[in-house]
Order: C-alpha cells, then sequence, then structure tokens
C-alpha cells in the first residue's frame, strides 16, 4: 500500500438546528498507523470521523486527500455493505480473517439474529477484508467479550493503512494508537503516543496550570488590594486640591495648593492608581489564560426508597430458546427490592435473551426503566422530546442528574445530534427523576467516556432500588453488584451460575 498522508484543516461544523458549533478550527494530520480520538460523550468525535471519510461536508475547512475508506459505525446493527461479498469470499486472506476473528462460515447470512458482539466481529471482518486505505472504527470493543476483544485488537495491529479509532476501551487506547487526537477544554489536541502517555502529558499539564492559576489569583488580590488603596488616595488628593472649601481670604492656602498642582506632587496618587488598573486587567487575563476546564460530575441525591414489596421479581427454573437450535437452562430467580443483580457471559451465551425473559415475567404495577445495548433513532427522537415537553421542573431535575453523570446539560437537548453516550444518560435520569424501582441495563457502559462510566459506577452502586445489569466490564459490574449470575455455553446450551 503506497504512504499516504490524511490532513484536515481547520474544519469547523454545526449540527442542523444547534446553537452552537460542536467542530471549531479542529486540524490534525493522520499518517499510516493508528490514531485514537478521544474526549467526552458529545464533544464531536464521530462527526470528525465522518468528515475525515468524506461522510460529511465541513462548514469550513478543508480535508485532503480523499482516500478509499471503510467506516464501521457505533451501532453493531448496522449491516456491512460488503457483507455478502465477503461471506462468499474464501480467499486466503477472507479465511484468516474468519479464523482470526473467530466466525463461523455461516454468521453472515444470520447477521440479524447475532448478538451484538457478533455483529460487531463481523462489522470489523468486513471492513479489513476490504483493505481501505482509510479505516475508522467508532467503539468497535463495544458489546464484546474479552476473548473477543483480545482478538479483534490483535486483528487491527496488522492493519498497514492509516486507521482512526473512536473508543473509551482503556485496554484498546492503551496498546493500539500511536498517537491520540484528545478533545480538552474545548478543543482538540494531537499528542504522542498510546492514551496512558497522552494522559500523563496532559496530567502534567493540567499540575501547572492549577498552580499557575493559584498564583495569577493571588497576584490579582494582591493588585486589586492596592488599586483600591491607591483609587481612595487619588480621590482625597482631588478633594484636597479643590478651593471650594477654603475661605475666600485664605491667600496662603490658595497659594499652597496652586503649587502642589504646579509641580505635579498632587497628581501622583491618581497617576499611579490608573497603572495599577492596567496591572490589573492584565492579571485578570492571566487567570483567564490558565483556567483548567469544568467536569460536570458529582454524586446523585436518590430522592426515593425501595419498593415496599420485597421480591420485585421471581422467575421459575426453565429451558428457553436462545438462538438457532440452542436452549438457555434458567434457574429459579427472585430480585429483591434492593438486590444490585450483575450478568455475565461471552458473546453469544444467552444474557439478552435472559433479560428479555426477566422483563416477560415482570409484574406491570412495578415501575421499571430498561435500558436496550442501542436505541432505535425514532426511541432516540421521543426520548429527547419527553425531557423537553416536561415540566421546568422536572425537566431541571433531569438535566441535573445528566451534569452528575458528566454530561453538559446545556448542550444535551440543544437540537442537534444526541450522542449514544449522552442518549444513555439521559435515559438513567428520566428512570431515576420517575421513581423506578428496578433499573435493567443491557450493556450500560457502552459508548460511555472513561469518566461518564465512573460516574455511572458511584450513581448505580447507590441507587436505593433493584438493578440487574448485563456486562462485559467485569470492573464495573464489580462496583455496582452485590450478587452474580454467569452464562456459559457448550454445544448449544447455555446454563447459568448464580454466586
Amino acid at each position: 500500500m503506497a504512504r499516504t498522508i490524511l490532513t484536515l484543516s481547520h474544519i469547523a461544523y454545526t449540527h442542523p438546528q444547534s446553537a452552537d458549533p460542536v467542530l471549531h478550527d479542529v486540524s490534525a494530520t493522520f499518517a499510516q498507523g493508528w490514531t485514537a480520538l478521544v474526549g467526552d460523550n458529545g464533544c464531536g468525535k464521530t462527526t470528525l470521523a465522518r468528515i475525515a471519510c468524506g461522510l460529511e461536508k465541513p462548514d469550513d475547512g478543508n480535508v485532503s486527500a480523499r482516500l478509499s475508506f471503510a467506516y464501521c459505525e457505533q451501532d453493531p446493527r448496522m449491516e456491512p455493505a460488503l457483507l455478502y461479498d465477503f461471506a462468499c469470499d474464501f480467499s486466503p486472506e477472507a479465511t484468516r480473517l474468519r479464523a482470526a476473528l473467530e466466525i463461523p462460515d455461516d454468521a453472515p447470512w444470520r447477521f440479524e439474529s447475532l448478538s451484538g458482539g457478533e455483529q460487531k466481529k463481523l462489522q470489523i471482518a468486513v471492513a479489513l477484508w476490504s483493505e481501505p486505505e482509510l479505516l475508522v472504527l467508532d467503539e468497535p470493543t463495544n458489546h464484546v467479550d474479552a476473548a473477543c476483544r483480545a482478538c479483534i485488537l490483535e486483528s487491527l495491529r496488522a492493519f498497514s493503512g492509516i486507521g482512526i479509532v473512536i473508543s473509551h476501551d482503556r485496554l484498546l487506547i492503551d496498546s493500539l494508537p500511536k498517537q491520540c487526537l484528545c478533545f480538552e477544554n474545548g478543543r482538540f489536541v494531537m499528542r504522542p503516543g498510546d492514551y496512558g502517555n497522552a494522559s500523563e502529558q496532559r496530567k502534567r499539564e493540567l499540575l501547572c496550570s492549577q498552580r499557575a492559576n493559584v498564583q495569577a489569583k493571588r497576584t490579582a488580590a494582591a493588585l486589586q488590594h492596592e488599586y483600591i488603596r491607591r483609587a481612595e488616595e487619588a480621590s482625597k488628593t482631588a478633594k484636597r486640591r479643590s478651593a471650594r472649601m477654603l475661605d475666600k481670604h485664605d491667600s496662603d492656602g490658595r497659594a499652597k495648593r496652586k503649587l502642589a498642582i504646579y509641580t505635579g506632587q498632587d497628581g501622583k496618587a491618581g497617576a499611579l492608581a490608573s497603572g495599577m488598573n492596567a496591572r490589573l486587567e492584565r492579571a485578570w487575563a492571566d487567570i483567564a489564560r490558565t483556567r483548567t476546564e469544568k467536569r460536570y460530575d458529582g454524586s446523585i441525591a436518590f430522592d426515593m426508597q425501595p419498593h415496599p414489596r420485597k421480591t420485585l421479581m421471581h422467575v421459575e427454573e426453565a429451558p428457553i430458546a436462545c438462538g438457532p437450535q440452542g436452549l438457555l437452562r434458567v434457574p429459579r430467580l427472585y430480585v429483591g427490592n434492593t438486590d444490585h443483580l450483575g450478568i455475565s457471559g461471552n458473546n453469544g451465551s444467552g444474557k439478552t435473551t435472559l433479560v428479555r425473559h426477566l422483563l416477560d415475567h415482570m409484574d406491570p404495577d412495578i415501575r421499571i426503566l430498561f435500558i436496550p445495548q442501542e436505541y432505535t433513532p425514532d426511541e432516540a427522537r421521543r426520548l429527547v422530546q419527553r425531557v423537553r415537553d416536561e415540566s421546568p421542573e422536572t425537566k431541571g431535575r433531569i438535566l441535573s442528574i445528566v451534569a452528575r453523570l458528566d454530561s453538559n446539560p446545556d448542550r444535551i437537548l440543544e437540537g442537534g445530534r444526541t450522542s449514544p453516550g449522552e442518549l444513555r444518560k439521559l435515559a438513567i435520569a428520566c428512570g431515576i427523576a420517575d421513581g423506578a424501582a428496578l433499573i435493567m441495563a443491557d450493556e450500560p457502559t457502552n459508548h460511555l467516556d472513561i469518566h461518564s462510566v465512573e460516574a455511572l459506577e458511584q450513581a448505580l452502586a447507590a441507587f436505593p432500588g433493584a438493578l440487574v445489569a448485563v456486562s462485559h466490564d467485569e470492573r464495573f459490574l464489580e462496583a455496582v453488584c452485590t450478587r452474580r449470575l454467569h452464562i456459559t455455553r457448550a454445544n448449544g446450551l447455555s446454563t447459568c451460575t448464580l454466586s
């Protein structure tokens, strides 16, 4: 493959109906190898990647050069355009990719029935098989288990073109990229090395900036105090220079004041106060220059009690259908009003099937918040519109929770495209505001940035009601769950183990 470079120069973009641009004056250069796009939900990473491919046209700026590309969407349900071409190809490269990613030969023909992780593997396999000059992957390890993540990482390392990966997966972005384009304090900054190196460099800069900010504030406070003192002195001087209070026959006093004005001694206080004002303005400019970025995270106050019914869910042991000709052996299961149950297992083992089975056995009088793996466009629009239509008090409560989940509440409803991560936060905030007795979440950390995952962990761990969470993130499950259920699959039979 010929050596190529992709350059983005002064890119600006505003979503239709949005008041403010999501991208402003972004410039970056991408050479062969992997670059990670890292930043908070909704900062414009996906938009920038789509502009790089030519899928979106910027309002301003240039992209050069136009390259052949493959783009893998965040949503694993998006069927690749070349899926069936890949399915019919048994060349050495196609066979190698199917083996490396553990994709059965018949998987492309049943794409719609596959689990999210299995669909994601197929998306990536087809993209690699097409041998593009530019490969963009948007959250490639969402929905996938640890073994699948390792297979994907190994396959991506072998890619020899220009790669752009949008991810909040620390394992991936700590080992794959040679540079990171990081969204920091309202702008994109290119940093060399993987995310760990970029993050350490950023921390050092923030520490220096914080120290400079503290010193600038001290300087400004001292100057402010001195400015006030000199301004008061100048005011007194001005009064002394006035002869209105002297007796009209006091010719000696009038002569002394005229001499002070003539020699300039009486005007020094005013001149010094004027000069101090200029120094004070420079000090405030220094404070503005060293101001650190604002974070929106914080603890959530839950104004609710657990449901008065002690047992919210009860299912009897039974085998249920799971995949083509497969079975899931559901155990006898109770979920109490304060239980936090974590469900884990490999891709295709039946986790989502179990969640649907549990939902079917819920009493209709119990208020449930269900968070699916992905929202359809219609579901997303309805969720955003529901919040817009709320009363000011309820809307304020919802957006306050969104802020504590580390998103800018002023931006999330502004009219542009709400990111998948922001949609999940909005759904969780609505459920909490509604007083949901049970939260059922299928891969709740998908699409969330690193800071948001930490904020969500804190929120769900403190949630006083019941929780059922499916996740491949062991650290997350350990943080928020008090009980565990693990699903294993062998020879078409999935078995649940409770602990």
